[in-house]
């Protein structure tokens, strides 16, 4: 258990904006809860409402806000896990260090040009990362809190449509070019054609595989070297495509 007094709120919330400077909003709107409640102990989801008023407009996973000691989480999820409950060990500390920190503008992930001395030019666009969304083996359950924004090149992620990323699971794709632990570029809708590479939603859970059709059936296919890895068949009333892969992507592009 975690000693409260040896908490220190106001480096920890440096610490935290000095990586993430676009979580000022978020850790202001967790500082407003706690100051509100009288015992301490919010909720995630009213901290996330309130960031929305601030102009947050991707969903924050409050796990960062803990792992760098901002605030700790107190029993166990409620609601089927949908719903958390923290507190905040130090507010007077996290306060003094959101007063001396200038807060950074809200991110506004998708915009794929900036203004040179030399004129205009494309640049590198931030991606939201889903740390647990897609497996490439059976489907997984996943959290959809985006756990931190990546660069992507605007000729990969292309303005006009939302992208997202999510790390890949399994060897069900490895004959696609899709490794386990690999970073996946995934164009955000809800159709495909035949024979592309999708992120599907299945009973709530999430896989990557090529989409076919049979019938009236929608089919998940596996591409794989691995003959455990089986189609997945599926009525469109059981199954919701969240996106089309675009490519995979190395850490250093």
């Amino acid at each position: 258990m975690q000693d409260f007094h040896k908490i220190n709120g106001h480096d920890a919330v440096i610490h935290l904006l000095r990586d993430n400077p676009s979580w000022y909003y978020v850790v202001l709107s967790a500082l407003e809860e706690a100051k509100s409640i009288p015992n301490g102990r919010f909720a995630g989801k009213w901290v996330l409402d309130k960031a929305k008023r601030y102009g947050v407009s991707w969903i924050p996973s409050l796990r960062k806000l803990v792992a760098y000691g901002v605030l700790t989480k107190v029993g166990d999820s409620t609601q089927g896990g949908r719903r958390a409950y923290y507190s905040m060990p130090d507010i007077v500390g996290v306060e003094r260090a959101l007063n001396e920190f200038s807060p950074d503008k809200p991110v506004v992930p998708y915009r794929g040009y900036e203004v040179t001395k030399s004129g205009i030019a494309q640049r590198d666009v931030q991606i939201p990362f889903y740390g647990n969304l897609a497996s490439c083996g059976s489907p997984n359950d996943s959290e959809t809190f985006i756990e931190s924004y990546m660069n992507v090149k605007s000729t990969l992620a292309r303005p006009g449509h939302k992208y997202f990323i999510v790390r890949a699971d399994g060897d069900s794709m490895d004959q696609a070019g899709i490794q386990s632990g690999d970073f996946v570029l995934v164009r955000a809708q809800n159709h495909a054609d035949v024979g592309q590479k999708v992120v599907a939603c299945v009973d709530g859970a999430n896989t990557i595989k090529e989409l076919q059709y049979q019938g009236d059936h929608l089919i998940l296919m596996p591409r794989s070297s691995n003959p455990n890895n089986k189609v997945i068949t599926l009525t469109t009333n059981n199954a919701e495509i969240q996106g089309v892969v675009v490519t995979t992507l190395n850490l250093g592009e």
